[in-house]
C-alpha cells in the first residue's frame, strides 16, 4: 500500500548560519522556508513517505494560492481571477532534487486547493455577485487547471483538497463540474480530499471525475460506511490530526483491517487492496507540533507495514 501524507507539515523555520546563506540574507536572496521545506521531507523520507509533500509551508492552504492569482488583494476578490503564472511548480522541483539525492524512488505530491473552498474562504467586492457566484467557481476552477497542469509532468498524483464539500454548503453539481474544469487535460492519479463527515453525500462523490476520494476515517467513523460502496481507490486517512497525542501503532492498524474487511465485501471495489488503498493522515499536520507529527506518521507508516505483511 502507498504511504503519503495529506499535505501540510509544521512550519520550522531556519536560520541564515552558514556563510552562503548569511550572503544571500545580505543581498535579499535568503528563503526562510527552504529549510522548512526540507525539515519536512526529511521527516517524511526518514519514517518512510513513498509520495511526499513539501509540507505547504508558504502559507496555509488559501493563501498560498490566492495570493499569486490576478484578481485578489489579499483575500478580497477585486477583479475576474485569472491565472498568472505556476505557483507551487518551484517548491515541488526543489522537493524533488533535494529528495532524488536521497531516495531516487520516491515522488512527489501536487497539493492544490479546490475551487469551492477557496470561493468560500474570500470576500467578494467586486466582478462576481458573492463566493457562491457560479462564475466565480468556474473562473478559480480555470486558473486551478492551469495549475495543474504546470505542475504535472514533476509529480506521481494531483491532490485537490474540498474541505468544504462536507459542509452542505456548496452546491455539489456546481463543485462536479468545477472539478471538470480542473482535471481537463491532466493525465497523472486525481486524488480529491474532504474532510469531515461525507456519509450522506458520498453517493455524490463517488461520480466525481477523480480517481482517488480521501476521506478521514479516524476522527470519523462514520465514514466507515461509504466503503461499502465506493468505486474508486481510497485514500484511508487513519491518523487523526485533530489530536496532539500520538495515534498507537496498534489502534491504526485496527483501524486499517476493519477498513480493509469491508472493502473485501464490496462487490464494486475494483483492484486489490494493495493497489487501491492508499495510506495517509486524517488531514493536513500543520498546526502539531513538530515531534507529534513525526510520531504519527511514523506509527502509521509502521502500522501499514504490518499490515501489509498480513495481506501476502
Amino acid at each position: 500500500m502507498i504511504k503519503t501524507v495529506v499535505g501540510s507539515y509544521p512550519v520550522v523555520k531556519g536560520k541564515p548560519d552558514s556563510i552562503p546563506d548569511k550572503i544571500k540574507k545580505f543581498f535579499g536572496k535568503y528563503d526562510k522556508y527552504e529549510y522548512s521545506i526540507k525539515k519536512a521531507l526529511d521527516d517524511q523520507l526518514n519514517v518512510g513517505i513513498d509520495i511526499l509533500s513539501d509540507g505547504q509551508v508558504r502559507g496555509d492552504m488559501v493563501e498560498i494560492f490566492v495570493s499569486n492569482m490576478y484578481g485578489f488583494e489579499g483575500r478580497r476578490v477585486v477583479n475576474r481571477v485569472e491565472f498568472v503564472k505556476p505557483i507551487t511548480l518551484n517548491d515541488i522541483k526543489y522537493s524533488l532534487k533535494y529528495i532524488s539525492k536521497k531516495d531516487p524512488e520516491k515522488g512527489v505530491k501536487g497539493i492544490i486547493t479546490g475551487a469551492c473552498t477557496l470561493a468560500s474562504s474570500i470576500r467578494v467586492e467586486n466582478y462576481y455577485s458573492d463566493n457562491k457566484d457560479e462564475n466565480l467557481i468556474y473562473d478559480l476552477a480555470g486558473a486551478l487547471n492551469k495549475e495543474a497542469l504546470s505542475i504535472q509532468n514533476h509529480v506521481k498524483m494531483i491532490q485537490f483538497d474540498e474541505p468544504i464539500l462536507s459542509t452542505g454548503l456548496y452546491d455539489l453539481e456546481v463543485a462536479k463540474k468545477a472539478m471538470d474544469i480542473i482535471t481537463s487535460g491532466i493525465n497523472v492519479p486525481v486524488a480529491m480530499h474532504v474532510c469531515g463527515d461525507v456519509s450522506k453525500i458520498f453517493y455524490k462523490l463517488n461520480e466525481f471525475n477523480v480517481d482517488i476520494l480521501d476521506h478521514e476515517f479516524a476522527s470519523c467513523r462514520k465514514n466507515l460506511e461509504i466503503l461499502n460502496e465506493i468505486t474508486k481507490k481510497v485514500g484511508f486517512g487513519c491518523i487523526n490530526t485533530k489530536l496532539k497525542s500520538v495515534d498507537s501503532v496498534d489502534e491504526v492498524k485496527a483501524l486499517i483491517s476493519e477498513g480493509i474487511e469491508i472493502l473485501k465485501n464490496n462487490s464494486k471495489f475494483e483492484g486489490s487492496i494493495n493497489d487501491s488503498v492508499i495510506i495517509d493522515p486524517d488531514c493536513g499536520m500543520r498546526l502539531l507540533p513538530v515531534d507529534v507529527a513525526y510520531s504519527k506518521l511514523n506509527n502509521m507508516v509502521t502500522a501499514a507495514n504490518e499490515i501489509e505483511k498480513d495481506l501476502i
